[in-house]
């Protein structure tokens, strides 16, 4: 592991390193639910209406992200992204008559969240060596989550005292981030040869850059039922430690410590079991721990059941994450990337946005049972999915050949 962190180049560490802080900052995300029912006063259902709402900002920024990763440059993309992210966040803590003026601040602050992602995972791509790149995909992963399981824990203690705090915190570290990124990071930008060139990426559409590749799109499209539960969990989590088991804020913050232990745990060590491996097989036994780990909640329904299960489902969540942007890395050109890196952004920001909205919806009308059970149906499908990729194609999507990309001084 130490010989592949020597080999990684220098900017990747700022990278990772602001990576790392403005996740820590992501004080907001798991207390939305609880700052817009409780301090505001919202239904439940409004809330998850407001959420999903705001969510479009990180389809939009997804798009938008991919398309200036590829067309303008990578560094630009993530510098601008935060600055995004930090406006929006800063908007939410004021006190507004209309639900809608949080959902269009809520949306600014996401789109800068899901322009920042593709980006990332481009710049990844483009300085990691091919053969350690899933161990940088890994890196990155375990910082992101490093960040995410401390922040929460952090934000619990802040929310206590004022919403404005996590607030103030997101912004502060999305600023400090920009600062590591802007000094650190090289510029890059794809260099349209070869392959590239014939296909003609960087002016093409969307839809027809995803068609180049159609078994890496159909790989990110089913990815959508194993991230499902990711995010029906985040408006879910923090209404179930409230008002469901009773117990205190701080627990919300002690499932996502929980969550971001187990990936600074193992993240590592299942890198190397799923290296070389069948990506379809490491997708199908991925979804059976996410489904495993929501059996237990389904069927225990307690406090102590929900620590458990998130045990249980991160380390689906790790093989995905480590799978998902490195299978994309290893079979597309320079010049589409980004767009790519996008798709599966897209997709998590898909689930982000029909997930509160439909839980939401059910829990007002039907309880939080029939919700804790289609988290749990949601990944059986993904499995189901690449179970019939695994049979019907005969070896995965091959690997394009590599072609360079300019690095600006």
């Amino acid at each position: 592991m130490l010989e592949k962190l020597r080999r990684m180049p220098r900017a990747l560490y700022f990278l990772f390193a602001g990576t790392t802080i403005t996740r820590l900052g992501a004080f907001v995300f798991p207390y939305l639910t609880i700052y817009l029912s409780e301090a505001r006063g919202y239904g439940v259902d409004r809330v998850g209406l407001i959420l999903s709402v705001g969510s479009l900002g990180l389809l939009a920024g997804n798009f938008a992200g991919g398309w200036l990763t590829d067309r303008w440059r990578r560094k630009s993309t993530l510098v601008l992204a935060l600055l995004l992210n930090a406006a929006g966040f800063a908007g939410l803590a004021g006190h507004y008559e209309s639900g809608w003026t949080y959902a269009i601040f809520l949306f600014i602050g996401y789109v800068g969240s899901g322009m920042y992602t593709p980006a990332a995972n481009t710049v990844v791509a483009d300085l990691a060596p091919e053969d350690i790149r899933p161990f940088a995909y890994t890196v990155n992963y375990v910082c992101i989550n490093l960040g995410m399981g401390l922040g929460p824990l952090i934000g619990g203690f802040l929310a206590a005292v004022s919403y404005n705090w996590i607030f103030i915190g997101d912004v502060a570290t999305s600023l400090v981030c920009a600062g590591l990124i802007a000094v650190g990071v090289v510029e890059t930008r794809p260099t349209a040869t070869g392959n590239s060139a014939r296909t003609g990426g960087r002016g093409r559409s969307y839809p027809s850059v995803w068609m180049q590749h159609p078994l890496v799109l159909i790989f990110c499209l089913s990815f959508f039922f194993l991230i499902g539960p990711l995010m029906g969990l985040e408006y879910a989590v923090p209404l179930l430690v409230k008002t469901v088991f009773l117990s205190s804020l701080t627990f919300v913050g002690v499932i996502y410590t929980i969550n971001a232990a187990c990936i600074l745990s193992l993240s590592f060590v299942i890198e190397r079991l799923i290296r070389g491996r069948n990506e379809y097989l490491m997708m199908i036994v991925s979804g059976l721990f996410w489904t495993a780990g929501l059996l237990i909640l389904l069927l225990g329904f307690s406090l102590t059941a929900l620590m458990i299960c998130t045990a249980v489902w991160t380390i689906g969540e790790i093989i995905a994450s480590i799978l998902v942007p490195s299978f994309i890395a290893q079979r597309v050109a320079p010049d589409v990337k980004g767009r790519f890196m996008a798709l599966n952004d897209i997709v998590r920001s898909f689930a982000g946005v029909v997930c509160p909205i439909g839980l939401g919806f059910i829990w007002a009308n039907h309880g939080v049972v029939p919700v804790t059970a289609i988290l749990a149906a949601l990944p059986a499908v993904g499995v189901l999915c690449y179970v019939v990729m695994l049979l019907f194609t005969a070896q995965p999507n091959r690997a394009v050949a590599a072609e360079p990309v300019t690095v600006e001084s």
